[in-house]
């Protein structure tokens, strides 16, 4: 294990701490943890904390006992089964959020605020550099999202909001916790830490020191049945016959290459009082995972690994006004600096392709207000990072990509009515090795509204316009991308890529029933994607040749399809339900009834865009106690017809869950234990987002079991 690693270990069983959430809260009863719709704060969407139904954009909030019992090993796996949010599953070691279809860069995924300056953008097999195991919540604000933090966010925002940093002054002396965890399905074993330690201070002030760290382990998961589709498995076994050839033997149980070890660390130093705070942190992130779908080619030596490697710094600081009526409320300064690496390995042990990603990333926000129901802020953002590729499969070259931002957002409550609007000004530019550098100024508007139709009642509309500049990689790329075993050609002459969004929301927050209805649509002018071409490119003399798709040589070279990144108008549109029926409330006890779905269709030119997700719907139960929980929830995902050139259409599957806690106290400690089931029946799924499809399934049933304690 790297000593940097060891030392955080150590020190973390040193002070009895092994968890993934830092400070507890108050004994509280356990139906008071219980998920309820639209009933979280969010601190991504807007300058100040507010609650979901005060949005006039959708949000999904994960945190507490939820987190815990939906926690996956990637950041996309942990969000999939969230109303509107999917994933790009990569087998288990990579997976990234894809929201209302969109994906890539254009849903901006943070660390506390701040880019995580990896390389996940560019890649599906490259893995989100952040782990779920330590982070006390994740935010998804779904849909244009981009006043605050970028006008390539058009598709939203997830924030990993994590504890590293103390921001509130608070009276014990040491708080902390342990978790531990263990997976059928994969033999997963996963145990993590945290400490925070007033080291002194008075009432007024303190200085306070964070430690955390965690690792993980787990092997190759279990799979219904073969890792290829039936599908691929007939093609197979059709061309071995023509070839006059043995059928293949497809083996079952396992995905092969699918196990992962990860492990993190970090600590902080802050100095909090009353009004504010400054501090600093570090943290590391190590993983390495096997990068599925290579069993049909009969790769007994294993298949690529990717080793991931990331080191940030944060320094984040805030001044609040000590009156509420003062006009500047307070100043808010971030800043984080990330060092980036990870390196394909081959089977062999060759190292294939190193990516590297170099930068930083700081704001600065005045908040100001204090006239009646007025609030809003402004701002600015910088932020540079040097990407490089280097071996065989480097598709894209050396680029320096720098932003700077001008922003603000307001807020005016005028009785029933409280609008909400913004502005972003941005530059971006781009330096490529060898190419010409770009650079584009680009404006992003919203304006919004949350009307209380009644006391339980709340409609909320939104129009955004944001323009996004495009990256290096649909400008600069020439060359196979072994991740979508695809030969991709950018486009230097790209223009800017321009939307508008709309959104309207009818929510309900108490009674019987609680729960939003949310209607979405997003036209944009000069849509960059990728198409494909209808040529195959081949290996010759040590370079690459392109043949039409039908010409024999394609199929004997073993060719991959080339795409070309092209610009075209596109129309996004969908709904999300979510819905809480809340049957039985007493002060022990409460049983819910919760029902999910979401649907988007995206065309252009009354073609389908690639990699749609599939039409789902969802119903769970919930049982809880003072101290027991119990919970079954049911997912069917509909079959996806409406596929791009070049796509296959993908099946329906269903997948069934089911978890248990009881909550314990000795003490000052409080403890909670927990079973989790995931695709109880064993069946089959293939999500259509995922470029392994018809290679990789989801993961099998399993049951894990863990405890966590906090203190």
């Amino acid at each position: 294990m790297n000593p940097f690693f060891r030392t955080s270990l150590v020190s973390a069983a040193l002070a009895g701490s092994l968890t993934a959430q830092t400070a507890p809260k108050p004994a509280a009863p356990a139906h008071e943890h219980a998920p309820v719709a639209l009933d979280q704060f969010v601190t991504s969407a807007t300058p100040f904390k507010r609650n979901q139904v005060d949005l006039a954009q959708s949000a999904t909030v994960l945190a507490g006992r939820s987190l815990l019992l939906k926690q996956q090993p990637t950041l996309g796996a942990t969000l999939a089964g969230e109303t509107g949010i999917s994933d790009s599953y990569f087998g288990p070691g990579a997976s990234r959020p894809i929201v209302r279809g969109l994906d890539g860069e254009r849903v901006r995924i943070l660390e506390n605020g701040l880019a995580l300056l990896d390389a996940s953008a560019n890649s599906p097999d490259h893995a989100v550099a952040v782990e779920p195991f330590l982070v006390d919540r994740i935010e998804a604000v779904r849909g244009p999202a981009a006043l605050l933090y970028g006008n390539a966010a058009v598709g939203g925002v997830v924030n990993v909001i994590s504890h590293r940093i103390e921001t509130e002054l608070h009276d014990e002396r040491v708080r902390g916790g342990a978790e531990g965890r263990h997976a059928t399905g994969s033999g997963e074993t996963a145990r993590g830490g945290v400490l925070d330690v007033r080291l002194f201070g008075s009432r007024d002030h303190a200085v306070v020191l964070h430690v955390d760290a965690f690792r993980r382990e787990a092997g190759d998961i279990n799979i219904p049945g073969p890792a290829e589709s039936l599908r691929l498995r007939r093609a197979e076994i059709a061309e071995a016959r023509a070839a006059g050839k043995p059928a293949p033997v497809f083996e079952g149980g396992t995905l092969p290459n699918s196990g992962l070890d990860a492990e993190g660390m970090a600590s902080g130093l802050s100095w909090v009082t009353r009004n504010g705070f400054l501090g600093i942190s570090r943290s590391g992130f190590n993983t390495d995972y096997g990068v599925p779908g290579h069993a049909h080619e009969g790769e007994d030596e294993g298949g690529v690994r990717i080793r991931l490697r990331q080191r940030r710094n944060e320094l984040q600081g805030e001044w609040r006004a000590p009156r509420a009526t003062d006009l500047v409320q307070g100043v808010r300064l971030k800043f984080g600096r990330g060092d980036y690496r990870h390196t394909e390995v081959e089977p062999d042990g060759a190292i294939g392709t190193v990516f590297t990603n170099r930068g930083h990333d700081g704001r600065a926000e005045l908040l100001h207000g204090g006239g009646t129901g007025w609030s809003g802020a402004v701002g600015v953002q910088s932020g540079r990072n040097r990407f490089t590729a280097d071996g065989e499969e480097a598709f894209l070259p050396n680029s320096t990509s720098r932003t700077e931002a001008l922003f603000a957002f307001e807020e005016l409550a005028r009785g029933a009515v409280t609008w909400q609007a913004g502005g972003r000004v941005e530059r971006a530019q781009i330096a490529a090795d060898g190419r010409r550098a770009r650079s584009e100024m680009t404006f992003s508007g919203a304006l919004g509204a949350v009307w209380r139709v009644a006391p339980e009642w709340t409609l909320a509309l939104s129009a955004t316009q944001t323009r996004r500049a495009p990256n290096a990689q649909e400008l600069f790329a020439d060359g196979p991308h072994a991740g979508t075993q695809a030969y991709e050609i950018g486009d230097d002459d790209l223009g800017t890529e321009r939307s508008t969004g709309l959104e309207v929301s009818l929510r309900r927050r108490v009674g019987d029933v609680t729960g939003a209805v949310s209607v979405f649509t997003n036209r944009f002018a000069g849509y960059i994607f990728e198409q494909p071409t209808g040529l195959v490119a081949v290996e010759h003399k040590g370079g690459w040749k392109f043949v039409d798709e039908h010409n024999p040589e394609a199929a004997d070279h073993g060719g991959l399809p080339v795409f070309r990144t092209v610009q075209r108008a596109a129309n996004f549109w969908g709904f999300e339900v979510e819905a809480l029926w809340h049957l039985h409330e007493a002060p022990g006890s409460q049983f819910d009834v919760r029902f999910t779905a979401d649907f988007v269709r995206a065309k252009e030119g009354g073609r389908p865009l690639p990699r749609l997700p599939e039409a789902r719907a969802g119903v769970g139960l919930l049982w809880a106690s003072v101290a027991w929980t119990f919970g079954v929830d049911y997912l069917h995902a509909f079959p996806q017809r409406q596929v791009a050139a070049h796509e296959t259409n993908s099946d329906g599957y269903r997948l069934l869950g089911a978890n248990v806690s009881r909550a314990l106290k000795f003490g000052a400690v409080e403890a909670e234990a927990f079973l989790r089931a995931t695709n109880l029946a064993d069946r089959e799924a293939r999500p259509h987002t995922s470029f392994l499809k018809e290679l990789a399934p989801l993961p099998g049933r399993s049951v894990t079991a863990g405890v966590r304690f906090s203190f």
